[in-house]
């Protein structure tokens, strides 16, 4: 790899990294389902008393439903719908102008300038375009000190964007 010019290199992604990348991506709408939540059983225990308790155990429920059910299968079903083009076997391109890649259903490429966040956990590196898309790279099948140039490089680029 020359990292003049940038990095080229193979991966495939997993549903484990897509599902990591997806939450990453979600994270403020996951917690506002949380919040919805909280506040229903707030209301439901707190000021609702004067109700009717079929109507107040049920906002209690349809609140814990909110923290606990809601936003995971928000994840999975968003995760089912993009996983058929997402987790193939996938060329990596990295350089000056962005990053490309490309699988046999797909060729996406996005210029620096779109990207204004970067996310990193581990093996994979979640760069935002905005509020309504990101793109994920996986890394952890490259060498650790190859993983870590690409990190760098993907860091001083969203800086600089």
């Amino acid at each position: 790899m020359d990292t003049e010019t940038g990095f080229s290199f193979s991966a495939h992604p997993t549903r484990q990294q897509l599902l990591v990348s997806i939450r990453r991506f979600m994270r403020g709408q996951l917690r506002l389902f949380r919040l919805a939540g909280a506040l229903l059983i707030v209301f439901g225990l707190v000021f609702s008393l004067d109700e009717e308790l079929v109507l107040r155990i049920f906002t209690v429920l349809f609140g814990l439903a909110c923290i606990l059910v809601v936003p995971e299968i928000t994840v999975r079903v968003v995760v089912a719908k993009i996983q058929g083009m997402l987790t193939r076997p996938t060329e990596y391109r990295i350089d000056d102008q962005g990053i490309r890649m490309t699988n046999d259903l797909t060729e996406f490429f996005v210029r620096w300038i779109a990207v204004d966040r970067l996310d990193e956990a581990p093996g994979l590196l979640i760069a935002r375009t905005g509020q309504t898309g990101f793109y994920a790279v996986p890394t952890g099948s490259l060498p650790p000190e190859t993983a870590a140039e690409v990190t760098e490089y993907v860091r001083a680029h969203v800086r600089r964007g």
